[in-house]
C-alpha cells in the first residue's frame, strides 16, 4: 500500500484512466460475465467515463437489466494496472457522439457519426483499485529475487483501493 492521501489517490486513479485509455468493460450477461475492448473517454470534471458503443452491441440490453460494470485497464510496459467498479448506462445522444467522434470511430461506424446505430455509454466509477508498478524488468527480477533470499513480500510497486463517489 502506498502513502497517498485519498485525494492523491484518487488523482492516480484518473491519470491512469486518461493515460492507458483502451480498456475492458465487463458487464453481466444473465449469470456470465462478458468482457469486450472500449476506448475510454474519462471526464473528471463530470465524474464519469464516457464511450462511443453500438446498440447492435448488446451492452445496452445488458446495462437495462443489471447497470453494474467493471473497466480493467492495464499498461503491462509499465507495470500499471487498473480496476474500476460503477454503473453503466446507455444513451442517444448525439451532441455527445458529436464531441467524442474520431476519425478512429470510423473503423467501426464507417457511415460517421450520423450512424443511428452509435450510441454514449456513461460509466460512473464509484471504487478503483490500481497497482502502479515498477517499469523496469530488470528491477523486478531483482526484486523478486531479493524477496525470496530474505523471506519477505517483494515490493513491486503501489496498490490502493480508493473510493471515487
Amino acid at each position: 500500500m502506498d502513502d497517498k492521501t485519498t485525494g492523491q489517490a484518487a488523482d492516480q486513479v484518473w491519470k491512469m484512466m486518461e493515460d492507458i485509455r483502451t480498456c475492458m468493460l465487463v458487464t453481466r450477461q444473465g449469470a456470465t460475465l462478458r468482457g469486450r475492448p472500449m476506448h475510454a473517454f474519462p471526464s473528471r470534471e463530470e465524474g464519469c467515463v464516457w464511450f462511443l458503443t453500438d446498440r447492435r452491441g448488446h451492452a445496452d440490453d445488458e446495462l437495462a437489466r443489471d447497470p453494474q460494470g467493471a473497466l480493467t485497464f492495464a499498461k503491462d510496459s509499465a507495470r500499471d494496472f487498473l480496476s474500476v467498479s460503477g454503473e453503466c448506462e446507455v444513451l442517444d445522444d448525439r451532441a455527445r457522439i458529436d464531441a467524442l467522434w474520431n476519425e478512429a470511430a470510423r473503423a467501426f461506424w464507417p457511415e460517421g457519426k450520423g450512424d443511428p446505430n452509435i450510441r454514449v455509454l456513461r460509466f460512473l466509477p464509484a471504487d478503483a483499485e490500481y497497482w502502479d508498478g515498477t517499469s523496469s524488468s530488470v528491477l523486478i527480477t531483482l526484486k523478486m529475487a531479493a524477496a525470496r533470499l530474505t523471506g519477505e513480500r517483494a515490493d513491486l510497486g503501489d496498490n490502493r483501493k480508493v473510493p471515487l463517489d
